[in-house]
């Protein structure tokens, strides 16, 4: 088993995939950005929390935001992304893991693949162990982190007949 929900992940020690991150561009209200199809296209800005659209100068839009298309992050080649793995509370201690991905083409997404190896890199737990996680983009900007929303999680449990 392998998911992601949420921004929790989810899986069974020994387990592998793939995580595929896209970042969306935000303001600095953290509302996401949004374009229609028009030449030139028209901005718009959505506040997820209060789930409501604004247009470009921040008037209530009555635009529906399912014809629109949210803008992302376009990756470069040379771009670095690092996934570090915490110990649940352990942001103040060194990671216990860290997967490091450098982009080669030019992608609005990037693929952050997990090995077996990466899924038991801990010491075997008869239960559910919870890790923390985040997600960096060129050394200095943190893309995903512990926020408002709390912790992201990653959540491993034991595989059945995990002898190593």
């Amino acid at each position: 088993m392998f998911r992601t929900v949420n921004n929790t992940i989810q899986c069974s020690r020994g387990d592998s995939g793939t995580i595929v991150l896209t970042i969306p561009i935000v303001d600095k209200n953290n509302y996401i950005k949004y374009t229609d199809n028009n030449t030139p296209a028209n901005i718009y800005w959505y506040d997820m929390e209060n789930k409501v659209l604004y247009d470009s100068d921040y008037i209530e839009s009555s635009v529906s935001i399912n014809t629109l298309t949210m803008v992302v992050y376009e990756f470069q080649p040379g771009d670095i992304i690092e996934f570090k793995i915490y110990e649940r509370n352990g942001y103040n201690k060194a990671p216990l893991k860290t997967i490091a991905i450098t982009a080669d083409v030019a992608s609005t997404s990037i693929d952050i693949p997990l090995t077996k190896a990466d899924t038991t890199f801990a010491k075997i737990e008869n239960r559910e162990t919870v890790y923390w996680y985040d997600i960096t983009l060129n050394e200095d900007s943190t893309v995903v982190c512990y926020n408002e929303d709390g912790a992201k999680e990653m959540i491993i449990y034991p595989a059945k007949g995990d002898g190593e």
